[in-house]
């Protein structure tokens, strides 16, 4: 069973998959720069940046912004995932596939009928996350 927790804080906390969702457009590196593209998320008013974990099969993973849970889904939602190396190429030309957070993913969890699972468990912790921002599921405002 999985078990979705959403926290906050007051400042932006980036996890393993920021880098290689929210790309730095100005010419700073990604941990100084100041524009992404996407652009990094809002606080939540009046509770701060919210942080998305999954828990499931003994796995805690997190979410700092919904592209970056879009871009999971995306990824692990195939039958037939991309490498590391393919990934790592697309995003820049420095950082290795060792350092993508794909390489990093424990081996046991990549089965395609354990990847089906915590696909489903983060699509719910999806709609939390959406929710919190007053966005529905299909994408329609509710404020």
């Amino acid at each position: 069973m999985a078990k979705i927790m959403i926290k906050y804080s007051p400042n932006y906390k980036m996890t393993s998959l920021s880098f290689w969702v929210h790309h730095h457009i100005d010419t700073r590196g990604w941990i100084y720069a100041t524009e992404f593209e996407p652009k990094l998320p809002a606080p939540v008013p009046g509770k701060g940046f919210p942080m998305l974990t999954v828990r499931i099969l003994g796995m805690d993973i997190f979410f700092a912004s919904i592209e970056e849970i879009d871009h999971f889904l995306d990824i692990m939602g195939q039958k037939n995932m991309p490498t590391s190396m393919q990934l790592s190429e697309k995003r820049s030309p420095t950082a290795g596939p060792n350092q993508h957070w794909l390489s990093r993913f424990p081996p046991k969890l990549k089965p395609w009928s354990k990847r089906q699972r915590i696909v489903t468990a983060v699509k719910k912790g999806r709609k939390e996350f959406l929710a919190l921002y007053g966005i529905k599921d299909d994408g329609q405002v509710t404020n």
